[in-house]
């Protein structure tokens, strides 16, 4: 496939010829620039004198040189002459030591070297100047530079250079003289000098998150400042997490951003980001950007080294349409480490271990036979099925092992066999990071690389994830005008485990009596010779699945100041990923307990399967950015334009009958049975995009961006739509009217109101704006005979475009005593009124038709944080809280109007997975009242209920009593207000997690500290569906422990849950989709408990050794939860109850710094 013309000319061809542009640009530029720096310092110079003047010198340099000095005679005032001597000298060094104890400093401006007078000291007279001297450093000891150490009142000041140093010259006269230090992020410190020549400071990091740097789209802003509705985790959310996955350490720690996972497997655990709750009926997930690019696959982030990260920010409303048609789902901007101070090495590694959390509720042998005995005791046909007699259900429920006679599988031997214990044990997993950080005047670099081998609890084969991460971001200050950033990512992991046993069989098909194998070592069938189930078969001997993923990334970005408030940025970046997937499954011979061989084994015929993409992602952009106060005013502008280019190519192979001699490769296995594809797939951006802020006084705020993005997903003339915000704020606490209130406790308000339009492109085809033809066959003709035809794969649709998001939001920003207690709160709307949907047409159309943008979703929500923090002598502690809520509404889709027993996807004038239940009235209590049920209601229609006349199915006392809510005679599942008729079921809730939740406590004290955090949700309904859902789904299959006793029976008749029933139609009519099935599942869980100690640095001295730390992590170590069926409160609302166990973690850890 191809792009398609924009305004006359190809979008691959535009792109195309844009990205060469860029890269040539790019490299001509950093070439000449770096040829000038360079060669400025290559420069040689050779001539002596004594008592030389400064002009004598400039002259002289001037002609063996070819540079400029630009300067004015009165700059010169002041000026000594110089004793010189220089043979082959660089230029650098000639100029460091004629300017040395000058007035004067010095720039290069291309072929100038401009002259400038040094700032004046205010003098004082008849007193001699004191110089104090000293080191700024954070409370761990490492050295802060760019710290300013200013003398309060005066204009005297100077910074700390990159080993934290610092030299201040102070009128030695004056008495009660101030020195201050200032730090962003850290809290300002005075100190009197009071005759001191040294001082040494350590800062504390700020309490006041106002001052917090917050990374926004394309640049960073100020929390005190900010308008939008913008969510900043810091690194201490990864610090001394026992993940390996930095998605995991993100749940709960922010509102609005809700993370959920299936599993606790590694390297499958299923994990989705959702931010604000639902924004269309197609889905859709939050863009990823990592160091200002988008992630070319999910992955990217899922297998970063948490230890890399510096912050993690969520764009949650219209300030997220800076990404213009990619942030209707909101954008999670990822920021990784730089280094600063001077050169350190810090290692990071625990070890830990898993254990199951909550057991899946499946049955022991006792158990397995207690519920069949007392299902048969209330059936009028009892229903043995091939246990063939209540005796042999007697002895299993007396725990009898042995030999057992049976009507299906003749003899066969039944024990105890407990699958968890022979499936599940403790495994050690590990891993270990270093990091070698630091900075010169002119470069700063961080080198990390990271190993770890994060396993799961099988125990009977390697099931995990192996990761391996590098990361090297350099920068490199080449002039004082022009900068170099870069970055090289590589990241590789591979997940491997058995490929069939943890699925169906392993918990809802394995009957808890088959031992895993007969006394003669071999693998015993279920069922004697009957069953081809034994996952602890299938998981040690059936294959692997091996997945993989190989992560390059290299990132440059080049600054050029081309004045003091104007710069000129270019960017590149490139990312190639190879996705590498073999997958075999190896044939598996079952026996008998006597050592015969079994009639069925597992995986009968093997195979092999061998699947790989390759995904190549290039991204420019060259963005100018202004800054500039006017007095009182300050404003910032940013503006520029962005290509993206992606490849994907994909190659899929598979055969049959692989032997299982060790060697698994496509050519080990025969040519009798192949498969084979392949394909590729290319997509295109071309984007403008600008923003500009405006603030007076950092009291009157105001934020404008937008964006023009071009896709080759869409037909030419509409290719391009445009996106953007408008966000205001106005702080409150900056006025004299609120000033004059003399509310001491109230230190910081803002509020802040924002409007956007976002765009979201889930649900559009690479290719569906082009028809494309189909070969087919029918039969025709005069003489009937299968002809060869060609037809339309399905219609297209020029005019159709990306789904638009209109974003409001509306937040407070508050302080209270001196910011140690800070809240926050946010209410918004989101609309998508061009939700892609399907259209009904006439069935004469005679193709598939496209989608429309004629969907329309209303989303509105909250959410709050509140936060203390505070210092009693030297325990310092903290207290956070966030929770937040999203509530949707479909209100318009065609051919959205019926709904059904169970959850519904999508009902007009409901919520998306909207759960309609049947209404019950208890349970019959006798026959009598099954009778005039029947007579009721059978009499009209028979509806949904079980057949009268049929002893094995019909209703008996116990069984469950629905209600006739639509009052027409009969129980119906089916609803249709549009037609009249409304059915038997209601709407009692959504899918949806509400009130998510997280609780952070922290606390030090002198080297201890600990941290908890608790994760939540208040309400989320769900109906567990699956073979455990409800009792005997299935004849051969398990059945939860959760019912056990707690279902009716004449002795028993005010039970949780009806009576028990082998027959699997009545007891589908029995528990599925009735009102008490569904669940509402609220908990709150210990995501994170840490407790670390650091040693006295006295201890590590002599060692030099800077600080060394020692830890306990531990990730779900408990939880309280609402759920009655004995799963686990994480397993998604429509589970299958087949999935990985959850597991607990126990870590323990050791942090080095030298």
């Amino acid at each position: 496939m191809k792009f398609y013309t924009l305004t006359g000319c190809r979008l691959s061809a535009y792109i195309h010829k844009f990205l060469l542009v860029m890269k040539l640009t790019l490299v001509l530029l950093i070439t000449a620039f770096l040829q000038i720096s360079f060669a400025a310092r290559a420069q040689k110079v050779t001539f002596s004198g004594k008592n030389a003047s400064i002009i004598q010198i400039f002259t002289e340099i001037q002609n063996q040189t070819g540079y400029t000095f630009l300067y004015t005679d009165e700059m010169l005032d002041g000026a000594s002459t110089v004793n010189v001597d220089f043979k082959n000298t660089p230029l650098a060094e000639v100029l460091k030591a004629c300017f040395r104890n000058q007035p004067l400093t010095y720039s290069f401006k291309n072929k100038l070297i401009v002259i400038q007078r040094k700032p004046r000291v205010p003098e004082v007279e008849n007193v001699q100047a004191v110089v104090v001297k000293g080191v700024v450093t954070d409370e761990k000891g490492g050295p802060l530079p760019g710290v300013t150490v200013t003398i309060k009142g005066k204009n005297i000041n100077t910074t700390t250079d990159n080993t934290g140093t610092y030299s201040i010259t102070i009128p030695a006269g004056e008495t009660n003289l101030v020195l201050v230090y200032s730090f962003i992020g850290f809290e300002t410190q005075e100190i009197p000098v009071a005759g001191q020549t040294a001082i040494n400071v350590k800062l504390k990091i700020s309490d006041n998150k106002l001052n917090e740097i917050i990374v926004v789209g394309y640049g960073t802003q100020k929390k005190a400042t900010l308008t939008g509705a913008v969510e900043q985790v810091s690194s201490k959310v990864f610090e001394s997490r026992a993940v390996t996955n930095p998605a995991l350490a993100l749940q709960g720690a922010t509102p609005g951003l809700v993370v959920t996972r299936t599993s606790s497997r590694p390297g499958n655990e299923g994990i989705s980001f959702d931010v604000r709750g639902a924004t269309s009926v197609n889905g859709g997930s939050p863009l990823i950007v990592i160091d200002g690019v988008p992630a070319a696959t999910g992955n990217a982030f899922f297998t970063m080294n948490p230890d890399d990260i510096e912050s993690v920010s969520v764009l949650k409303d219209g300030m997220a349409a800076i990404y213009g048609s990619r942030a209707a789902n909101g954008v999670v901007l990822v920021t990784t480490k730089r280094g600063k101070g001077q050169m350190k090495l810090d290692y990071n590694a625990n070890i830990r271990f898993n254990t199951i959390g909550i057991k899946t509720p499946t049955p022991t042998m006792q158990q397995y036979a207690t519920f069949w005995i007392d299902a048969n005791q209330q059936e009028t046909v009892p229903n043995y099925w091939g246990w063939q007699s209540l005796t042999n259900l007697q002895k299993m429920q007396q725990g009898v092992e042995g030999i057992y006679s049976t009507q299906y599988w003749g003899n066969i031997f039944i024990g105890q066999a407990n699958r968890f214990d022979e499936l599940f044990a403790s495994r050690p997993s590990q891993q270990h990071n270093l990091g070698i950080s630091g900075s010169t005047e002119r470069t700063n670099y961080r080198l990390s690389l990271g190993y770890a081998d994060n396993r799961g609890n099988l125990a009977t084969a390697y099931d995990g994830q192996r990761q391996y991460n590098l990361r090297l971001n350099y920068d490199f200050k080449i002039t004082d005008w022009f900068k170099l950033q870069s970055g090289v990512t590589y990241q590789k992991d591979q997940t491997s485990g058995p490929s069939s046993g943890l699925g169906f069989d392993m918990i809802a098909e394995d009957p808890p009596f088959f031992p895993a194998k007969n006394p003669y070592g071999q693998w015993y069938a279920n069922f004697g010779s009957a069953g081809n189930r034994n996952s602890v078969a299938s998981t040690t001997d059936g294959g692997r699945n091996i997945a993989g993923n190989e992560l390059m990334r290299v990132d440059l970005k080049a600054d050029f100041a081309l004045t003091k408030d104007l710069e000129l940025e270019g960017t590149g970046s490139i990312q190639s990923n190879q996705y590498r997937l073999d997958n075999y499954n190896l044939t598996i011979p079952m026996y008998q307990w006597d050592g015969t061989l079994a009639p069925s084994s597992i995986n009968p015929t093997s195979n092999i399967r061998a699947e790989s993409d390759n995904t190549f992602y290039q991204n420019y952009g060259a963005y100018l950015r202004y800054n500039k106060s006017f007095g009182d005013h300050h404003i910032t502008a940013f503006g520029g334009v962005n290509a993206e280019k992606n490849d994907i190519k994909g190659l899929y192979a598979y055969r049959t009958n692989i032997g299982s001699n060790g060697v698994y490769d496509l050519n080990a296995a025969p040519a009798t049975y192949v498969e084979g594809s392949g394909g590729q797939n290319h997509w295109g951006f071309y984007s403008y995009l600008a923003r500009a802020n405006y603030s007076y006084k950092d009291k009157y705020l105001l934020d404008v961006l937008g964006r023009r993005d071009g896709s080759s997903r869409f037909a030419p003339g509409y290719q391009f739509s445009n996106f953007g915000s408008v966000s205001a704020g106005w702080v409150l606490t900056s006025e004299d009217f609120i000033k004059n209130l003399n509310i001491t406790a109230l230190s910081f308000f803002k509020v802040r109101a924002s409007y956007g339009v976002t765009g979201n492109q889930v649900g559009i085809g690479l290719y569906d704006y082009i028809s494309t033809i189909n070969q087919g066959y029918a039969i025709f003709g005069s003489t009937p005979t299968k002809q060869t035809t060609a037809f339309l794969s399905g219609l297209t649709s020029n005019t159709r475009t990306w789904e638009r998001v209109n974003n409001k939001n509306i937040g407070v920003d508050l302080g209270f005593l001196k910011n140690r207690l800070t809240a926050t709160f946010d209410y918004y709307k989101k609309q998508n009124n061009g939700m892609l949907i399907n259209v009904t047409y006439p069935s004469v159309l005679g193709g598939t038709a496209p989608t429309s943008n004629s969907g329309v979703l209303n989303v509105h929500g909250w959410e709050a944080t509140v936060a203390w923090k505070d210092k009693v002598g030297q325990l310092s502690y903290n207290i956070g809280f966030n929770i937040g809520d999203s509530r949707n509404k479909l209100i318009s889709m065609e051919g959205a109007t019926t709904w059904w027993a169970g959850q519904n996807s999508t009902i007009v004038g409901y919520p998306l997975n909207s759960w309609f239940m049947y209404q019950t009235d208890g349970y019959f209590k006798n026959q009598a009242e099954v009778d005039a049920y029947y007579a009721k209601y059978a009499s009209v229609k028979q509806g949904e209920l079980p057949s009268q006349g049929d002893p094995t199915q019909n209703l008996r006392p116990g069984d469950t009593k629905k209600v006739d809510l639509d009052g027409n005679g009969y129980i119906s599942a089916i609803g249709d207000p549009t037609k009249g008729d409304k059915g038997d079921v209601k709407y009692m809730g959504d899918a949806a997690p509400h009130y998510v939740f997280g609780l952070n406590l922290g606390a030090s004290w002198k080297g201890i500290d600990f941290s908890a955090f608790f994760q939540g949700v208040g309400s989320q309904y769900l109906e567990r569906q699956g073979t455990l859902e409800y009792p005997f789904w299935a004849v051969w299959t398990n059945s939860n422990t959760a019912f056990l006793g707690k279902t009716w029976t004449p002795e028993n008749t005010g039970a949780r849950y009806p009576r028990l029933t082998v027959n699997n139609t009545r007891s589908q009519y029995d528990y599925l989709h009735n009102d008490f099935m569904l669940q509402n599942n609220r908990y709150i869980r210990l995501k994170s408990l840490i407790v670390g100690y650091t040693l006295p640095q006295a201890w590590l001295t002599k060692l030099k050794i800077q600080r060394v730390r020692v830890y306990f992590s531990g990730n779900d170590l408990f939880e309280v939860t609402s759920i009655k069926d004995g799963f686990d409160p994480e397993q998604s609302a429509v589970s299958q109850n087949n999935g990985y166990p959850f597991m607990r973690t126990w870590a323990f850890g050791l942090n080095v710094g030298f």
